[in-house]
Order: C-alpha cells, then sequence, then structure tokens
C-alpha cells in the first residue's frame, strides 16, 4: 500500500472515530439531562445543541464517503466488483436492524395489541433507516453511471442539489392520507427523525468526495484540495448566514449551514491527519466497530423489545454533571466493548 493511500485511510478512520464519539455524548447527554435544561439559555448548552445538530450529518456523511470509496476503490466495472453484492447486504441489514430496534413487541402473534402510537414508532426513520436505503440508492447510481460510462459524481452533484432545493417543499406536502411505512421516509409528520429529504443529502455529499478520493490517490494529501474544501465550506456558512440576515430566507437555512460545517471539518480533520502514519488502536477500533457501536449503545440507553435502558429508568432527569460524567463513561465503555469485539473477530466470530 502506498503512503497517500495509507494516509487517506487514516483520514476516513479519524473522522468515522470522531463521528461515534460526539453519537455516543449526544445520544447519552440528551437521554439522561433534565427536562428543565430545555429552556435554558446557557450558551454552554446552546453550544452543544448546536453540536448534537450537526453530529447526525457529519456521521451521515463520513457513512456515505466510506462506503462510496471502498464501493470504487478496486476501480473494477459494476458487474466485476465483489463488494457491489457486500454493499447491498449492508445496506438492507442496516434498514433491517433499524427496524429491529424499533420493534414493538417481542410475540409476534399478538399485533393487534399493539397501540397506533407504537406502530408509529415502529414505521419511523432513524439514521439506520437513512444510511441503508442511501447505500443501496448509491449502488443504484453506480450501475447508471457504469452503464451510461459516466464518472458517479456527475450523478451524485445534480443529486445534492436536487435534495437541497426540494426537501423542504416534500417535508411541508400532506401525507396524511399516504401509507405511513412508505411515508415516514419523506415526512417528520409520523415521527421520523432522519427522513431521506434533506438527510440524503450529506450521505451523497460523502459519496461526492469519495469519488474525487478514489480517483486521485494523492489527492487527500495536497493542501490545495483541502484548502478548497475549507474555502467551500465556509463560503457555504457565510452565504447561510447573509442571506438570511438580509434577505429573511430561512427555508434552506439549517441544510446549507449545516453542509458549510461538514466541508469545513472534513479539512480540518484532513489537516490534522497530514502528519500522522497511524492512529491509536482504540480509534481505530471505533472506526471499525462503528455499526456495532451505534447499536450497543442505543439498547444500553433506550432499550429494545425485550429490555429498558436508561432512559426508562432515570431518563430526563439527571443534572448536567452526571449527564456529562455518564456520557465520559458511556464512551470509555462502548471503546472497551469495541476492543472486545476486535478481539472476537480475532477469533474469527464472523458475525463481527
Amino acid at each position: 500500500m502506498n503512503s497517500e493511500k495509507k494516509q487517506r485511510i487514516i483520514l476516513l478512520d479519524l473522522l468515522r472515530a470522531f463521528a461515534v464519539v460526539m453519537m455516543i455524548q449526544g445520544h447519552t447527554i440528551h437521554s439522561l439531562l433534565d427536562s428543565s435544561y430545555s429552556s435554558s439559555s446557557s450558551l454552554i448548552y446552546q453550544s452543544w445543541i448546536f453540536i448534537r445538530g450537526v453530529t447526525a450529518p457529519i456521521f451521515i456523511f463520513t457513512s456515505g464517503l466510506i462506503f462510496t470509496y471502498l464501493l470504487l476503490q478496486n476501480q473494477l466495472s459494476f458487474k466485476d466488483n465483489p463488494r457491489i453484492s457486500k454493499g447491498l447486504i449492508r445496506g438492507i441489514t442496516l434498514i433491517l436492524i433499524g427496524y429491529l430496534l424499533r420493534y414493538p413487541t417481542v410475540n409476534i402473534f399478538r399485533l393487534s395489541e399493539i397501540s397506533k402510537e407504537q406502530w408509529l414508532t415502529f414505521f419511523s426513520v432513524d439514521a439506520l433507516h437513512l444510511i441503508g436505503v442511501g447505500l443501496l440508492l448509491i449502488i443504484l447510481f453506480a450501475y447508471v453511471a457504469d452503464y451510461l460510462k459516466l464518472n458517479l459524481s456527475l450523478l451524485l452533484f445534480p443529486l445534492v442539489l436536487i435534495i437541497l432545493i426540494t426537501a423542504p417543499f416534500l417535508n411541508s406536502l400532506d401525507w396524511d392520507s399516504s401509507f405511513i411505512p412508505i411515508a415516514s421516509y419523506f415526512t417528520y409528520n409520523y415521527g421520523s427523525i432522519f427522513p431521506l429529504f434533506p438527510y440524503l443529502l450529506y450521505l451523497f455529499l460523502g459519496g461526492l468526495l469519495g469519488v474525487f478520493i478514489v480517483n486521485d490517490d494523492s489527492l487527500i494529501k495536497k493542501s490545495f484540495f483541502l484548502v478548497v474544501i475549507l474555502g467551500i465550506g465556509v463560503a457555504i456558512i457565510f452565504l447561510t448566514l447573509f442571506l438570511s440576515n438580509n434577505f429573511g430566507i430561512n427555508l434552506y437555512y439549517a441544510s446549507l449551514l449545516k453542509t458549510g460545517i461538514v466541508l469545513s471539518l472534513f479539512s480540518v480533520v484532513g489537516w490534522s491527519s497530514k502528519k500522522m502514519v497511524s492512529l491509536p488502536n482504540y480509534l481505530q477500533s471505533l472506526a471499525r466497530n462503528s455499526l456495532w457501536i451505534y447499536i450497543i449503545h442505543l439498547v444500553l440507553l433506550y432499550g429494545s423489545p425485550t429490555s429498558i435502558g436508561l432512559y426508562q429508568i432515570v431518563g430526563k432527569t439527571q443534572s448536567a454533571e452526571v449527564s456529562i460524567f455518564s456520557a465520559v463513561i458511556m464512551i470509555i465503555l462502548m471503546t472497551i466493548i469495541s476492543l472486545g469485539i476486535d478481539k472476537l473477530r480475532v477469533r474469527k466470530f464472523k458475525i463481527f
């Protein structure tokens, strides 16, 4: 493996590890912190809320970037690429796990006892559903690009713009007469946290950068490339603030602002990794086991069809100090579990 490729992987692992840590602390503090803090005007609390708001886009962006990079890394045609079947399995698995984590009962023969609210929770779209569908769509677009002899970026870039422009209108449509399991992928109305619009924007944006990285092994080390990405990110942030403050254009405020922040962070992490020759083992482990960490920490916090979590026991009742301390403990615990998963993987437990 050449030095450029090694450097590139360090950046991707560092991005994913950062996203995982941010995700763990965000979920933990949100599930435990007393409800009274939600009305706080504290600068610290409002800063945390802002940071938490960009954690999901960073995680989704990183997922799209890494998946596309791995999908195209071997430079094979679509039909000869062994990562296509792996990607299909990955996407379908994420969707199924997403539904399993929200399944409302352990008894499949007593579905009539499930309330409407429980069904809505089950059908609501979370990060796993979103990423799973997004990965399947990237594979579909990779097929189209291969068939038409196009670079995948020529499909992903227009899709990013289309999603950005259409998301506010799709979210505002009346979905009340629609089939809820499908409508939940397009609206917040039924409790979905991450509908496809606008959150596919970040996944396809990551995929777009993944295409550029694959096409040029040395690109990730070039200062010019990182400066351009940072410039684009900062320009988007200032453009968003300018339009909002001077013209009251808030329709795309959140999506544009988060896009700028995600691109800026990518550049900053890229600069941080330029002189790294390797990552600490625990960071590599968190990056490698991000799916398992996502599942395990959610079950511990929010429970599952067969268990209760911390949220059901002490949710929304803890002080800021206790919540922060709990987040630190959860990050340490997930790191230990991740290292344990690595040991099991070495022993040929293929489930990992």
